[in-house]
């Protein structure tokens, strides 16, 4: 019987999309009536969670980049603080029917949880709302080419890649740490659930030593900027939803745009927000914007774009944007890139250049064509995702599956590295 669910997160508060879905998925297990337990490497203050089933428990940590180098380095890799927290908790409070669920790890966490998760391994879930638990970067891409990676994660091609967004010792480190998760909690000897949130992530997973066996796809929940379908066929305007980092190739797009005279609007903001406007300073900027304010907005939107040089998993943006009757344009890079053009609610540009984007654009100069792809997307896009109820339920479901399916670890102990005083040192 499900007695409870742990939810472990970097954050208790909502600064990105798995920290969102995490408190998400905890509101939504409390109205279910299944007590919840977050256990946040931040402080826990502003947790918007409040119920007698509810609980927080903040380790007061600081994420990576809030730190000195030399801490940032040392608890980066190995948070002792961390494991101590989680051990604790199991040890004090654990129950045979307690599922531990893992969302973000990398910036406060660190892998030192999955040796503190170990004695559960067989209750225990971890999302993959990325590629962090496979791959140093966490992103399957060779930021210095662009392009994306076809190595395997943590061999001696990947350790002599030259990937990292900063610099190759950047690359060392987020190599060493990786290796380190794998000897902490090796997935291929342990009987832990992975929860991807694409079918398509599957193979990639699958490429950095997980095991079929132990995914499970739970797809992620959406909540379309309207209810009533966006009439994109009158409006003439390209839209880009999201953070002004350069991986994320909104300058692309704002070429693209520039090629076939349409104007580009962004909502987000980042880093790359003044390059961007220097470059094109007939880029629109909207800032940062609510879900309610972006519902205003994308009234006046033809189509979406999603131009990233990463591969996207999801794209939660373009889920909304579908629901609400708008086409994207994206890199087939993006895997809800080739279900939308099967759908007929979207179009792959097939290179990721500003002039293969521009050509896609270009496809849908025709009113008619992007009104039937509007339609398109409004009426069959749902399909692609959960509403938020139907991924309560199947998150209770995987939880009650993993509860029923309980087994005692086939991995030989050796394989794995038990924590003393200086688990840095041992380790490395």
């Amino acid at each position: 019987m499900l007695e409870r669910v742990v939810i472990i997160n970097d954050e208790a508060v909502a600064s990105g999309g798995a920290a969102a879905l995490a408190l998400l998925s905890g509101k939504l297990l409390q109205e279910a009536g299944i007590p919840v337990t977050f256990l946040a490497g931040d402080s826990g203050i502003g947790f918007p969670l409040k119920g007698e089933n509810v609980e927080i428990a903040g380790l007061g940590s600081q994420p990576l980049l809030k730190l000195p180098v030399h801490k940032r380095i040392i608890d980066g890799a190995y948070n002792r603080a961390a494991y101590e927290a989680i051990k604790h908790y199991i040890t004090e409070k654990d129950t045979p029917g307690t599922v531990y669920h893992v969302h973000a790890w990398a910036q406060i966490l660190s892998p030192s949880i999955f040796s503190a998760l170990r004695p559960v391994q067989d209750r225990l879930v971890i999302s993959a709302h990325d590629f962090t638990l496979v791959c140093p970067n966490g992103s399957y891409a060779n930021f210095n080419t662009n392009t994306v990676c076809s190595l395997t994660p943590l061999s001696r091609q990947c350790l002599a890649s030259n990937c990292d967004k900063r610099r190759y010792a950047d690359k060392l480190w987020r190599f060493a740490r990786s290796w380190l998760r794998t000897r902490l909690l090796d997935m291929a000897n342990s009987n832990c659930t992975i929860a991807s949130i694409h079918p398509m992530m599957n193979n990639w997973l699958e490429r950095g030593g997980i095991p079929s066996r132990q995914i499970r796809t739970v797809l992620n929940p959406v909540k379309p900027f309207v209810r009533k379908r966006i009439t994109a066929e009158s409006n003439s305007d390209i839209f880009f939803i999201g953070r002004l980092e350069f991986e994320k190739g909104a300058d692309i797009a704002a070429e693209a745009a520039r090629i076939i005279g349409r104007r580009l609007r962004i909502i987000g903001d980042g880093a790359f927000r003044e390059e961007l406007t220097r470059r094109y300073p007939e880029v629109i900027c909207e800032g940062w914007k609510t879900h309610d304010e972006i519902s205003k907005l994308l009234q006046e939107a033809r189509f979406v774009v999603m131009p990233s040089r990463l591969p996207e998993p999801f794209g939660l943006v373009a889920h909304e944007s579908l629901q609400s009757g708008v086409p994207i344009v994206a890199f087939k890079s993006a895997f809800i890139a080739n279900e939308a053009q099967e759908l007929g609610c979207g179009i792959v540009a097939e290179e990721p250049t500003a002039e293969s984007l521009a050509n896609a654009f270009a496809a849908l100069d025709n009113n008619s064509d992007v009104k039937s792809m509007s339609k398109a997307a409004f009426a069959l896009s749902p399909g692609l995702a959960n509403t938020p109820n139907s991924w309560c339920s199947e998150l209770i479901a995987l939880y009650t599956d993993c509860l029923m399916n309980r087994k005692l670890p086939n991995a030989d102990p050796k394989h794995f590295l038990v924590p003393e005083s200086r688990p840095i040192e041992r380790a490395i």
